[in-house]
């Protein structure tokens, strides 16, 4: 699923109406409408409520809906609103009910120029308590789902490290805890962590472009996942040494950098219901254990070792389940490398290409089974019958 979303949706404008903002033209609907269309992709697509009109947002949704089709998921009307202010979009006296007027007013344009296509929101930042709890009692039932944003902290704070970002994070829980009940009465998608990634403003270079993020999505997406979470999507673009799954230069991609490596795991995982592992360990190991009970029978098990410089036995306890795995290992150079990782021994190549080697087979005794994860490394074992 793509959001089109981010900061850059208040600083455009539909056909240039708003002068000094980057124009969005009919070109670039049709381009993405075949995109999508190749892809199979669906899409949230945001519009600019930072410097708009309900009028330009119905003609820009006119458009963008008949190009998508059924591409497209749902609207979504500005980005991180609970910021308005800091950001001088609007007065200090603004405040939430004035933002759900908004909203509304351009809901209702939009409504009438697309019918049927549902909407998102409030896509906001922090504010859970003022802009998004209230606003899933005030539009949940006309909401596909509720989204709210995650990262870790602020990338330009100096403890913003690798460290502190490969330790769990309670808040992330705390968070979803209290928004995933509150989209359960009623809105069919529930909640989306729409915009996520290690640490906002752009990242931390050297950190969030590093190998260490691979074992921090999995982690997280395993974490949201179980929360309830119905998804999440990861905030990139560009070639910077910030956070990207992908980096693209002028159109072109790059490369799939460290965390696209994690993703990819975590979705050759992700095959039914999710499960966390109870770890019995020194806790001076940074280890963690999640699992699935896949749909179609059998239990895919990850394990993830964290640990900078020490290799982990990790002792499985699989009771009954079949004795036999296959083993996807996740590898990289060191945590705070840039370049070198692989996934099933094989790197991703800048087309998406990946041509992992056939897996290795491991063997439980006894209900057991035991894997030895290297330093900075994780593997997915596959119950085989």
């Amino acid at each position: 699923m793509l959001r089109i979303g981010a900061n850059a949706v208040d600083r455009s404008s539909w056909q240039g109406a708003v002068e000094d903002l980057t124009p969005i033209l009919p070109w670039h609907i049709d381009a993405l409408g075949a995109f999508v269309q190749a892809t199979e992709w669906q899409v949230i697509y945001g519009v600019n409520l930072a410097r708009n009109t309900p009028a330009d947002a119905a003609s820009e949704a006119a458009y963008v809906a008949a190009r998508l089709g059924p591409s497209l998921l749902a609207w979504e009307i500005g980005n991180e609103p609970d910021l308005y202010r800091r950001h001088d979009y609007r007065p200090s006296s603004w405040n939430y009910d004035d933002y759900l007027a908004e909203w509304r007013s351009f809901r209702d344009a939009m409504s009438a120029a697309s019918p049927g296509v549902p909407f998102s929101g409030p896509a906001t930042a922090f504010e859970l308590r003022r802009f998004t709890l209230p606003f899933a009692q005030d539009e949940g039932a006309n909401l596909a789902m509720l989204t709210h944003h995650y990262y870790r902290a602020d990338g330009d704070a100096s403890d913003s490290t690798l460290a502190l970002l490969l330790q769990p994070h309670p808040g992330l829980v705390t968070e979803l805890s209290s928004l995933v009940p509150a989209a359960a009465a009623g809105i069919p998608q529930g909640v989306r962590l729409a915009e996520a990634n290690s640490f906002y403003n752009g990242g931390v270079p050297n950190v969030s472009n590093a190998y260490g993020t691979a074992l921090w999505v999995i982690d997280f997406m395993f974490s949201c996942a179980l929360a309830g979470c119905a998804g999440v999507n990861m905030h990139g673009g560009g070639s910077g040494p910030g956070y990207t799954p992908i980096a693209d230069h002028d159109g072109a991609v790059i490369e799939a950098r460290p965390e696209f490596y994690g993703m990819l795991m975590f979705a050759q995982a992700a095959d039914g219901l999710p499960l966390e592992g109870t770890v019995d360990a020194d806790a001076a190991i940074n280890v963690s254990a999640w699992g699935v009970d896949r749909d179609r029978s059998g239990t895919n098990f990850v394990l993830i070792n964290k640990d900078s410089s020490r290799s982990v036995s990790m002792e499985l306890e699989i009771g009954a389940a079949a004795p036999r795995f296959d083993a996807l290992w996740l590898r990289g150079d060191a945590l705070d490398a840039s370049t070198g990782q692989t996934l099933g021994g094989a790197s991703i190549g800048s087309d998406g290409s990946w041509t992992p080697q056939p897996p290795e087979p491991m063997i439980a005794s006894n209900g057991r089974l035991t894997a030895l994860l290297p330093p900075a490394s994780a593997v997915m074992l596959r119950s085989l019958s």
